[in-house]
């Protein structure tokens, strides 16, 4: 029975070849055989596209599709349009999976009945290790458990309302095996609005139209967090027309939750944790500009903070009657929005450059993973 159920999974490239092939090897040794695996070339500059024909040429489930470029979200969406499956699951192009994720995700889909199953992720460090990215529970969901136990905890990431203290959830798709028939019925597609809410927004559709899901206990996806990728170099770009962006995002999600029934107090709740991260991206796209601007000294940091402090999502903060309380442990969701709302904005402004440079410099130096290290060495 399961071996008759087939299998589409997505993947996008985009100036890949570095990492392709050996997410098409690893993907292609899955234990659950009946698959296509369809390989959305969305116009690479690098030798990408050369490298997936002449790999598809040693499989005949291998399929190549080439684009313009257009993002992963379309991409993924071009991808949607070809699928022959009975389920579909997605794969970024430097990632790779465990050799029974599919075939566990299916068999949990056909024995609970569900529409869509979610496993746990790890993340793939340099040095070959990994840690626990997301986990979750044995667990079948239905009607308004789904709600509850996966949409607010991943609307709510960061904040301490409507958690689900029993598993770890994150924006990302690829955890995902999902119903063809579902996407189908619902015209379920990939939406970009600022960089790459694509992820969150198919698994809002998810969340919101599927009747019944799966989750599972077991880690079967690895990720790497690869410092050369599309979405890490696109997050450190200066976009002028990000609060129109972000408006429409917010806009969307919120009539998404209000035509499904949402109650009010929880949009309402939704609305300032999305403003909170709406003036976090908007530091991050300060700091960008003062990257890109800093070499000629065209614009000066207290310039530059001028239109922030007057940016709709920090005069909103300011104004909210009603808070949503930030997650313990999440820093620039405690200091830096409370800074924010007692008006302190160069002082938020300033913490977030610090913050960044922190973190850029850990990254460089791999600094938790010798921590680690050391910590894990026999005294």
């Amino acid at each position: 029975m399961i071996e008759k159920l087939k299998l589409s999974i997505i993947v996008p490239v985009y100036n890949g070849e570095k990492h392709i092939e050996n997410t098409v090897r690893n993907l292609l040794g899955s234990s659950h055989q009946n698959l296509e695996l369809l390989l959305i070339d969305d116009g690479s500059t690098d030798g990408s596209l050369a490298l997936c024909q002449k790999l598809a040429k040693t499989d005949s489930r291998v399929y190549v599709f080439h684009k313009e470029n257009g993002g992963i979200g379309d991409a993924r969406n071009f991808g949607l349009s070809h699928v022959t499956g009975d389920y579909i699951g997605f794969c970024d192009q430097d990632d790779k999976v465990a050799s029974d994720m599919y075939q566990k995700m299916i068999e949990r889909i056909v024995i609970d009945g569900s529409q869509a199953a979610v496993c746990g992720a790890y993340r793939l460090k340099k040095n070959g290790g990994t840690v626990i990215f997301e986990q979750f529970t044995d667990c079948s969901y239905h009607g308004r458990l789904i709600t509850e136990r996966l949409l607010l905890p991943m609307l709510f990431q960061g904040f301490a309302s409507h958690g689900n203290d029993e598993i770890s959830i994150y924006m990302s798709i690829w955890k995902c095996v999902i119903s063809k028939r579902l996407i189908d019925d619902h015209a379920m597609q990939f939406r970009t609005f600022v960089t790459h809410e694509d992820d969150f927004t198919m698994l809002l559709q998810l969340f919101l139209c599927a009747e019944k899901i799966s989750t599972l206990s077991d880690i079967l996806y690895y990720w790497n967090t690869n410092s050369d990728s599309e979405t890490y170099h696109s997050a450190k770009k200066y976009r002028s027309d990000l609060e129109e962006r972000q408006r429409r995002l917010t806009s969307y999600v919120s009539k998404q939750l209000a035509d499904h029934g949402i109650s009010r107090d929880i949009l309402n709740e939704y609305l300032y944790v999305q403003q909170c991260r709406n003036a976090l991206q908007q530091l991050d796209n300060l700091a960008a500009l003062l990257g890109q601007k800093r070499m000629d000294g065209s614009v000066s940091f207290r310039a530059a903070t001028k239109n922030f402090r007057n940016c709709e999502s920090v005069s909103y903060i300011q104004s909210a009657a009603a808070i949503v309380a930030p997650k313990k442990g999440f820093v620039r969701n405690t200091v830096i929005i409370w800074l924010l709302r007692k008006k302190h904005v160069i002082a938020a402004c300033i913490l977030n450059q610090l913050i960044n440079i922190v973190r850029l410099f850990v990254e460089k130096h791999q600094i938790t993973e010798k921590l680690e290290r050391q910590m894990k060495k026999p005294k």
